[in-house]
């Protein structure tokens, strides 16, 4: 079927007969009686049945004008409901324009509840997966999940034919592939007179490239920039002279042109979605133009640093026609959305937006890796990957033609197949993986950065809301706040006033994200906000009374610093905001949220800069366009972010002598005039304004440092740390962050809510501390005794983020397990169970595609010295249970597990051994890479021994060797040499393996041990176990304890087998010798012994059946040694073979 066409009923029941769906759909036109009023359907038909996959297929006609995607959905989900139908397949198509349409797999739980005298049909859990198609929509998604793969197959391919997490993979691995190609060609100039600086800033600048770009196309998916930009045949034939964009070049130096990157996108970003259309208070469309040419024909030097004029004249054949096309259709966007970075008085250009001879031939970024169909290119170095050496990759601009886009975020209700704005966070998060030339390692690694599932967030935003609203409107209503959040049409029961209460509360809620990356929880909690919002108020009357009422009362710092005109503009700008015939209700609602709640903080300034790009695309979209240029074709300038998003070290926090010298008359007043200068920041239109009151704030914040400084409050190095914080420089990082002086915000933040970043600061590669960052760590942090202390960003940012709220305020972390359980984490869980509430905890969660196990963690600021209940709640998310906090607080090492599990770890920890009594764990040989000079394919003599090189060659209590595994050998003469020679390596003590032992794999799922007694060496990823009294029945009896289930169930929940950053458990020497074991008779340890000879002999001839029975005997024997019940063994393993008679009578 041809998705990019109007659609047809006759042809789209054709395709899902004969293509699409299994073949028992049934056919049919019967129209469907609404049952409930609907304010956009207003008509709907079945098309059909299909029995295998238990679905409906209904199409509905609709009269909504803006595709009111959510309310389109609420009422789909309601006609299933009424329908008693929890799966269809829906076509929603305008009822005035078939031009085009959305194909829907639409799912709910129904729950059918008796209500007096009817059944009211409820339900809950819906979903909803669509498909955006017809005329000018990009034709490859839709084709190759729809078309190419054929008739569905099951319930669970049809689920995956309408996801967006694998269009988004796809989408990815193509920007991945451009990107490891495109980094080894392109240039910035970044300090022109520094050739050193490139491959610091050129990732930085290749990933800021992608993201506006991709930015510009969200835009475009609004008809706001000219299709015309990306067409490289027009761009031949009309626009640019001599454009090649296919062109590779031949030699080393002549490599392509850079036309397109320069005239093209330069121009678009920085003279024109930068640039006003008009002057302000004109009509007159000539206010974007190029820069003034000299006598010799050259730009003039009296402009050369205004970033907003337009450059590279000389590349266009008709330079007017480019700007006419930008008249027509690109509006202004202000907010600094797209300032240049550029320096040009310091010689710094990050963007090399210059037609000056000496930046044009330091950039290079060449029209074809824009442009070229399709190339092969080996990247097999880049992934280090040797299947990676002939990728076919394709121009950027061609990779985004192939996808469909949408500039709606998607809900995790409400899923459009396409690309959504979320997309830009994720492949910042992603590409920040990518390989750092400077550090030999991973930057995501080096930053701690990873992209938090939507649902996570989803579900983090709605506790911290609801223990918000909990707190601020009353306790008594939280089942109504959970009925809010929701994304049904069940009526909540709310009076006037409670709704007005929420109303408010919402509009004061102070909300921070300290780590915010690309702004995935600050976006999250916008979403939820303004979904109550609409819920609460949905034709937005209390919320304009209530932001008027803010604007004309009399006893605000506002209305008394400002004019009577000023004033009038004020009560004017909220008429516009809230007039529905330029915006949609949710602008509105977006704008003043973002305002007066949101803040977000990151270290690095491309992540705020992007984080900003998500928050303009919001309003964005619900601004309703017209053809006016002299109207900036219907958007209203955005509003500037730099007040809510700053680059900011928040682990360090400002030094103030005497914080109560911040509160005299003197300084609140200036801090008054302060935050009234940001709120004209925030909304100011014009450039003019924008630079008028940024002089004002800069001038401000100077003279408050002085005042600081001069009445002792802080010392001299703070007054010039205040006064250099530049919140408009969008390349600097504040080395220190403080809520007061950036967000005006003093009293602590009601929400602080986040995925904090995952450092060792302890390792001997990677980030390091410095001796400074140490002291001030131990100055600031209660939960860091010495400077010598293990640190890690995460405890630090977990007691930064309790220190930054409220009282009574509440943090939502999601952070790595092991903060749950390590000891090395002991300080900071002793000084959150003394001076917090610990809310609720989420365990055992792998979001991150198997790179990090992790815990969703809500904490009150509120100290609770008596007992109290906190909830358990499952992976999930779905359900939960109470647990006394006392679990915790008996707890020697405080550790954060509290469930089923409790009784069993200790029955384990109260055993008198450990490991280690009984079993020497060391490393295999460690070679340092030296292959050459320890492996060989065959045996070259008596030092040789045949080798076992990791976990492929070691199964439950035995090892298999090949060939093809090779030999090694044992010369500590070699060793010293290369030792000597620099090289890092560590054959070991020889006599470990001249004697029994057990090869430990250190990367497995689960812990195995195989026991040998012949001539083996083992390489560095194989754990080497001896018997402490050389007796090889205890060294069974350690091989019988490592293979059973329980240690491993342990070791799991103990994080001493845990994923780290690996995609495969792994663990340690130290962790492994550390595990509780019982102390044995010689007659079990016998029994046991016998029992493994068995399975190792049984293993010998592959007999499955006996193998299994003896394991059995094992775990059972092992299960009693802990003195574990029949109903914890349950627990442990689920599916075990034990039977329950057997092991309670033995």
């Amino acid at each position: 079927m041809e998705f990019n066409k109007a659609y047809s009923r006759q042809e789209f029941v054709r395709f899902l007969q004969n293509s699409f769906l299994p073949e028992d759909f049934v056919p049919s036109e019967e129209e469907v009686w609404f049952r409930t009023k609907m304010t956009y359907s207003t008509e709907a038909v079945k098309l059909g049945t299909c029995q295998s996959l238990e679905l409906v297929v209904y199409e509905v006609k609709h009269r909504s004008k803006h595709d009111a995607r959510v309310s389109l959905s609420k009422e789909a989900f309601r006609m299933l409901a009424d329908e008693t139908q929890d799966r269809a397949l829906v076509v929603f198509v305008p009822e005035d324009n078939n031009e085009n349409y959305r194909f829907s797999l639409i799912e709910i739980t129904l729950d059918a509840a008796d209500d007096s005298a009817r059944v009211t049909k409820r339900y809950s859990n819906p979903r909803r997966y669509s498909y955006f198609l017809g005329e000018g929509i990009a034709y490859y998604t839709p084709n190759k999940y729809l078309n190419e793969k054929g008739r569905v197959a099951s319930k669970e391919d049809l689920l995956s034919r309408f996801s967006v997490e694998v269009l988004t993979k796809e989408f990815y691995q193509e920007l991945s592939d451009w990107y490891a190609w495109a980094i080894k060609i392109i240039r910035f100039p970044n300090n022109i007179d520094d050739k050193d600086d490139d491959a610091k800033f050129n990732n930085e600048g290749a990933i800021r490239l992608i993201t506006r770009l991709i930015f510009v196309w969200f835009l475009k998916q609004r008809h706001l920039i000219p299709e015309e930009f990306f067409d490289e045949s027009y761009l031949k034939e009309n626009l640019l002279k001599n454009f090649k964009p296919y062109q590779m070049g031949g030699l080393l130096h002549d490599r392509g042109e850079v036309k397109y990157y320069t005239a093209i996108l330069q121009n678009l970003f920085f003279a024109m979605l930068n640039s006003p259309i008009t002057a302000e208070g004109s009509k007159d469309v000539a206010e974007r133009h190029f820069r003034k040419l000299n006598e010799q024909g050259k730009p003039d030097r009296s402009d050369y640093d205004n970033n907003k004029l337009m450059r590279y004249e000389s590349y266009f054949k008709n330079p007017q026609l480019f700007v006419d096309l930008a008249n027509r259709t690109v509006p202004f966007l202000n907010g600094g959305l797209f300032d240049c970075l550029d320096e040009k008085d310091k010689g710094i250009y990050y963007d090399g937006f210059s037609d000056s001879e000496k930046s044009m031939k330091s950039l290079y970024i060449p029209d074809f890796l824009f442009f070229i169909p399709e190339t092969g290119v080996d990247l097999s170095i880049w992934y280090n990957d040797k299947r990676k050496k002939a990728v076919k990759v394709r121009g950027l601009i061609q990779i985004l033609k192939r996808y469909n886009f949408t500039v709606e975020e998607n809900t995790p209700f409400d899923k459009e197949v396409s690309l959504d704005p979320e997309l830009l966070g994720k492949v910042f998060e992603n590409l920040l993986a990518s390989f750092n030339p400077e550090t030999q390692t991973t930057a995501r690694k080096q930053t701690g950065s990873f992209y938090t599932p939507r649902e996570i967030v989803q579900y983090m935003v709605d506790e911290s809301l609801v223990a918000h609203l909990k707190r601020t409107v009353g306790e008594e209503l939280e089942p109504q706040y959970r009925q809010l959040m929701q994304y049904s049409d069940d009526d909540v029961e709310l009076t006037a006033e409670q709704r007005k209460s929420i109303m408010q509360s919402l509009y004061n809620c102070k909300i921070l994200d300290p780590a915010c990356g690309s702004g995935a929880f600050p976006m999250g909690i916008l979403q939820q906000m303004v979904h109550i919002l609409n819920r609460i108020d949905p034709d937005n009357s209390g919320w304009k009374e209530m932001m008027l009422q803010k604007a004309l009362d009399e006893t605000s710092e506002a209305y008394r610093n400002s004019s009577s005109d000023e004033r009038k503009e004020l009560i004017a700008d909220i008429e516009r905001s809230f007039d529905e015939s330029i915006n949609r209700p949710d602008y509105a609602r977006k704008l003043y949220l973002i305002e007066n709640c949101i803040y977000g903080v990151d270290i690095q300034p491309i992540a705020i800069q992007i984080s900003k790009l998500r928050f303009f695309i919001s309003l964005v979209v619900d601004q309703n366009t017209n053809a006016d240029p002299t109207d900036n074709f219907g958007i209203r300038p955005l509003p500037n972010l730099e007040a809510k998003f700053v680059a900011a070290n928040t682990l360090i926090g400002l030094v103030k002598k005497d914080a109560s010298l911040f509160d005299s008359a003197e300084i609140k007043a200036k801090e008054n005039e302060l935050k009234i200068a940001k709120h004209k920041i925030f909304g100011a239109k014009t450039v003019r304004t924008k630079r008028k009151y940024k002089n004002i704030v800069n001038d401000l914040r100077q003279e408050i440092a002085d005042m600081l400084y001069a009445n002792g409050a802080v010392g001299n190095d703070e007054a010039r740390q205040l006064a250099s914080w530049d919140m408009f420089d969008q390349n600097a990082s504040s080395p220190f962050f403080d809520p007061e002086w950036m967000f005006g915000v003093k009293d602590g933040f009601d929400i602080v809510i986040g995925n904090p970043p995952y450092i060792s600061y302890y390792s001997n590669t990677g980030s390091q501390l410095t001796i400074f960052e140490r002291k001030t760590y131990v100055s600031q942090y209660k939960s860091i005794a010495k400077s010598n202390d293990r640190i890690n960003s995460m405890n630090l940012m977990i007691e930064r983020g309790l220190s930054l709220l409220c009282l009574n305020g509440n943090l939502s972390y999601i952070v790595n397990k092991t903060f749950s359980v390590l000891p090395s984490y002991i300080n900071v869980r002793e000084y959150i169970i003394k001076n917090y509430k610990i809310e609720y905890i989420v365990q055992d969660l792998s979001p991150f595609e198997a790179i990090v196990d992790c815990i969703v963690i809500g904490i009150k600021n509120y100290s609770y010295n008596t007992d109290y209940k906190m909830r358990l709640v499952s992976p999930d998310l779905k359900t939960s249970k109470s647990a006394s906090i006392s679990f915790v607080r008996e707890n020697r090492l405080k550790e954060f597990i509290v469930s089923d599990n409790i009784t069993i770890i200790k029955k384990i920890e109260k055993q008198p051994l450990k490991l280690c009594n009984i079993l020497i764990v060391n490393r295999g040989m460690n070679i340092g890479g030296c292959f050459s000079s320890f492996l060989s394919t065959t045996c070259k003599g008596k030092l040789y021994r045949r080798y076992l090189p990791g976990t492929a060659n070691i199964s439950y209590y035995t090892y298999r060797w090949e060939e093809s595994d090779g030999w090694a050998k044992f010369d500590q003469q070699i060793e010293r040499e290369l030792k000597l020679a620099g090289k890092t390596l560590a054959l070991g003590d020889p006599s470990r393996y001249d004697k029994p032992r057990l090869f430990i794999p250190e990367s497995s799922q689960t812990l195995v041990a195989a026991y040998c007694d012949e001539e083996y060496y083992s390489g560095y990823g194989l754990m080497v176990g001896t018997a402490v009294d050389t007796n090889t029945k205890s060294l069974k009896y350690a091989c019988a304890l490592l293979n059973s289930k329980l240690l491993t169930f342990y070791a799991l929940r103990k994080e001493i087998l845990r994923k780290g950053n690996k995609a495969t458990p792994h663990v340690g020497v130290k962790g492994l010798s550390s595990i509780p074991v019982p102390q044995v008779s010689k007659e079990q340890q016998s029994l046991i012994a016998n029992i493994v000879d068995k399975i190792i002999d049984n293993k010998k001839f592959s007999n499955e059946i006996a193998v299994s029975t003896y394991v059995s005997q094992i775990d059972s024997i092992i299960y009693k040694l802990y003195e574990l019940t029949y109903d914890e063994i349950l627990i442990v393993d689920p599916q075990t073979p034990i039977i329950r008679e057997e092991y309670e009578k033995a």
